[in-house]
């Protein structure tokens, strides 16, 4: 008994009981020595701000111990001696001797690449003296002068210094001086980065000296083009070379490998053949990066459209596998992309994707024009006042509904259909891609946006959005003489400068401007038709309850939905799933993590009971402690927020749709309210979530969430919709498909004209 409650003991209070002196050196060795207690080892040689590090007595001890322990270790053979236990348990150890001790005891030995597995008597030489080698740290003050000295009769090459200073960077700057390197910590450092390795908080701080990318984007496969010429140009080719050879002892397995590729990328000594070939055949991500590197050829402009359609065909392709490796082929692209934006001379991908966007229609031009079949039939580009791509035949200035037969197999017409397919994947990249540009608050130069207004395909997309430039919102506008503005529904326009940045405005950007309803008006006035929800998308606002609780929303708890269809929704949008995870979206530029907590397989269709949704929560994505509420960014909490109510909506379990959102109610009400008005119908009140109507053949309720309709004494109404029918032929004013608003609308205009009904199933209900 009192030997367990001896060993219980932690280290510290020994260290204390010596400090006070109630305890001698022999009995603080005996603690620290005479058990094999790797915690002991470890504290007492940690670098952190511990006990031991603040008191001269211990650290003189430390010194000692470490010291005749090294003696022990430095001087085996293949065997393990005593002291191995306790050197595989040092944290950290300091000095140059130290160094050089381990550098001779090797003879030739290489370094163990990666984790060092083996422990205690089952260590072999090698990992116990690679081990010493990673923790060893210089002094204060030490410098190349000393370890000149200290070489001298050695034995110890310059290369096997640069082995060792690629294997622990913490001497790179000193080896570098000793050996008169200019740029060898620079270029050291650039293959550390550009590793497929996670970065330790030492490197992370190493790595923002040379480069502005983030570690997550590094780790993802991003290249600092800039960082990389200057290092190269400084070291030069020849030392370069041997750094290249070296990388090897950065990383465990091919990891290094990377830092590699990618040199050869950018040095041109990859074909870019060879890569398009692996990518497209074997969807070799490392090689899709790389793709992006390799010098231009004599047209860089048609070289680079080449490479960013590539890029997105890449993208396209992805689709169509399973989420998993659709997520990783994903940022692999997205990354592709940056590397090639970093390569091009753009500061951003969103300025490459934007520029290639509005220039692919200059190779495009000549198709637009009328061109001749034979002496009757002419055909032609043509693009809808949506941006659609379309292709126009005419006979004797008729126009055709499709291309004649005998021209099925016409070369020209086999260019128009591949650009209209081109022209088709444009638009639908540009609708995604301008959404999630507002989401992520993207901003844009007031020169940009005339560039894609220029466009007959993005034109439709960009006039239809409205802006936001400082504080004020607008629809954007270029006039013939050039000038560039922003412009109220009301009229009022505001001139812009070339360089002037704007954001495509979020509904928390019209919700705060107190124009919101304004803009809502205007739409349906004039007929406008957006790519996507964005006057009249929902907006989540944090409320008293989750501002209150802090630690997440419990919005949605209680909630039951289907694994397959939550999965399947939230994975389109950007979230991923995992076991040990469950679902989650990660915003990298806000360092958050958004979760969503349930009691569920996600990997499996729950047969016994469909999985209740508990809480949305939000995490650092560094520490992953738990964020308040109230501290998320409020455009990314509505749109995580506006996620899981598709879910809760869409995949919900049961034969009836829960209510919507408020939110969604609210924005139903103005849609009904204003087709309402557009079409002069007045028998119709909005009460609370329902649309009361007066009608010839009676009295009806619509249900604004649900779009279940009631007939006054009668009863729930058995009105089925019909939505591939009826798509089209009643004003929204989005392009999205949302088939419940287009379902309320439909049965509030229909019932409110009930005199006008023809189908005898629904007349025998009224």
């Amino acid at each position: 008994m009192d030997e367990q409650r001896y060993s219980i003991l932690h280290v510290n209070q020994y260290f204390r009981a010596f400090l006070l002196g109630l305890i001698g050196e022999n009995e603080l060795c005996k603690e620290l020595l005479g058990r094999d207690e790797r915690s002991h080892m470890r504290e007492l040689t940690s670098p952190r701000d511990t006990l031991v590090n603040r008191h001269e007595q211990l650290i003189e001890l430390r010194e000692r111990i470490v010291s005749r322990l090294l003696d022990i270790e430095l001087a085996r053979g293949d065997l393990s001696t005593d002291a191995t236990p306790y050197t595989m348990s040092f944290e950290r150890i300091y000095g140059m001797e130290p160094l050089i001790r381990i550098l001779t005891s090797l003879r030739g030995e290489t370094f163990v690449r990666g984790y060092i597995y083996g422990y205690g008597h089952q260590t072999t030489k090698k990992e116990s003296l690679s081990h010493l080698l990673k923790i060893c740290y210089p002094r204060d003050g030490e410098d190349e002068e000393k370890l000149g000295l200290l070489l001298q009769g050695t034995g110890i090459t310059g290369q096997l210094l640069l082995e060792a200073a690629m294997y622990a960077p913490q001497w790179i700057e000193i080896v570098a001086k000793y050996l008169g390197w200019e740029g060898l910590r620079s270029a050291a450092w650039y293959f550390h980065a550009h590793i497929n390795e996670s970065f330790s908080a030492e490197k992370e701080t190493i790595v923002a000296h040379y480069s502005p990318i983030t570690p997550q984007e590094f780790n993802d496969g991003a290249f600092d083009v800039n960082w990389f010429n200057e290092a190269y140009r400084t070291i030069g080719e020849e030392r370069f070379r041997q750094l290249y050879d070296s990388a090897k002892y950065i990383s465990a397995g091919s990891n290094h490998r990377r830092s590699q590729l990618f040199a050869d990328a950018v040095l041109g000594q990859l074909r870019l053949d060879d890569m398009k070939r692996s990518v497209m055949d074997k969807r070799n991500k490392e090689h899709l990066l790389a793709y992006s590197l390799i010098p231009f050829a004599a047209n860089p402009e048609q070289d680079l459209r080449d490479r960013y359609q590539f890029i997105q065909e890449f993208l396209k392709q992805s689709r169509g596998f399973g989420a998993q490796r659709r997520a990783s082929e994903g940022t692999a692209g997205q990354i592709a992309l940056g590397n090639l934006a970093r390569s091009a001379g753009y500061t951003d991908v969103i300025r490459l994707t934007w520029d290639m966007e509005a220039r692919m229609l200059e190779q495009l031009a000549s198709l637009f024009e009328s061109y001749a079949l034979d002496t009757d039939t002419h055909v032609r580009l043509t693009v809808d006042e949506e941006g659609k791509a379309e292709l126009e035949v005419t006979s004797k200035g008729k126009l055709l509904k499709s291309v004649p037969a005998r021209f099925k197999k016409n070369g020209y017409i086999e260019q128009l259909k591949q650009a209209k397919t081109e022209l088709t994947d444009q638009y639908r990249r540009a609708k995604r891609e301008l959404e999630r540009s507002m989401a992520e608050q993207s901003y844009f130069h007031a020169s940009e946006i005339a560039a894609l207004i220029a466009s007959p395909v993005l034109r439709p997309l960009v006039a239809a959005l409205v802006f936001k430039a400082d504080e004020q919102l607008g629809y954007f506008t270029a006039a013939e003489d050039g000038t560039l503005r922003l412009v109220e529904p009301a009229g009022d326009a505001w001139v812009l400068a070339d360089k002037d940045q704007l954001t495509i405005a979020h509904p928390l950007d019209l919700y705060e401007s107190g124009e919101w309803s304004d803009y809502q008006r205007d739409l349906f006035t004039r007929g406008i038709r957006q790519p996507f929800k964005q006057v009249f998308r929902e907006l989540y606002l944090v409320n008293e309850d989750e501002r209150a609780r802090k630690a997440g929303s419990q919005r949605y708890a209680g909630h039951q939905v289907q694994p397959s269809k939550t999965v399947a929704l939230l994975r389109g949008r950007g979230w991923t799933v995992s076991y040990e995870s469950g679902l989650q979206k990660v915003h990298y530029r806000e360092n958050i993590i958004a979760t969503v907590y349930a009691m569920a397989d996600w990997f499996s269709p729950a047969d016994t009971e469909a999985p209740t949704l508990e809480t949305v929560e939000f995490l650092d994505r560094k520490t992953y402690e738990r964020i308040p509420v109230d501290q998320i960014p409020p455009i990314l909490f509505s749109e995580t927020m506006r996620d899981i109510d598709l879910v809760v909506s869409t995949a919900h379990v049961g034969g009836v749709d829960p209510e919507a959102s408020l939110t969604t109610i609210e924005l139903r009400k103005v849609i009904v309210e204003e087709s309402l008005r557009l079409l002069k119908l007045d028998k119709v009140r909005l009460d609370g979530n329902f649309a009361r109507i007066e009608g010839k053949l009676g009295e009806y309720a619509v249900h604004l969430g649900s779009g279940v309709a009631y007939k006054q004494g009668t009863g729930a109404l058995n009105i089925i919709p019909v939505h591939s029918q009826h798509r089209g032929r009643l004003f929204l004013p989005f392009m999205d498909e949302d088939p419940r608003t287009a379902e309320v609308l439909s049965k509030v205009v229909l019932l409110a004209e009930d005199n006008k009904i023809k189908d005898p199933q629904i007349l025998m209900q009224l």
